[in-house]
């Protein structure tokens, strides 16, 4: 669970640096220069999702029950993943959506999140989609 933790902590410190500490950003970015920040920030993030990935499945195999979410519950979260695949397409291409929302992956990610901490129930669970979610 650790592993999970420290992950959790790298990969979203990281994509929540210019959200906490935008200065600091913008100093490290100057003074390393473009590539080089670019190349840290991606090392970071990268290692951080590893630690993600290796902490989640080894937690699966000890697993904590914290609730059990009834039934209906998973085809509500089947419901709310249908659109987060085009909202992330959006991002990318020019259209209403994009326009609309200004940040459709952000909210993709959100319903994302949501509709895995309604359909599970477990520690591990809860920990990566409700930091995500936060």
């Amino acid at each position: 669970m650790t592993t999970l933790i420290v992950g959790l902590v790298l990969f979203l410190g990281v994509h929540s640096l210019s959200i906490v500490n935008e200065p600091l950003r913008n100093r490290l970015h100057a003074s390393l220069g473009e590539a080089a920040y670019k190349g840290l920030y991606s090392l970071a993030s990268l290692v951080g999702l590893l630690l993600i990935i290796w902490g989640y499945a080894a937690a699966r195999m000890d697993p904590t029950v914290i609730y059990t979410p009834p039934a209906w519950l998973r085809h509500l979260a089947m419901l709310l993943l249908i659109p987060v695949f085009p909202l992330l397409f959006a991002t990318y291409f020019p259209g209403k959506i994009k326009a609309r929302l200004k940040h459709p992956m952000l909210i993709a990610v959100k319903l994302w999140a949501l509709a895995h901490l309604l359909a599970n129930g477990m520690l591990q669970d809860l920990l990566l989609f409700g930091s995500v979610l936060a």
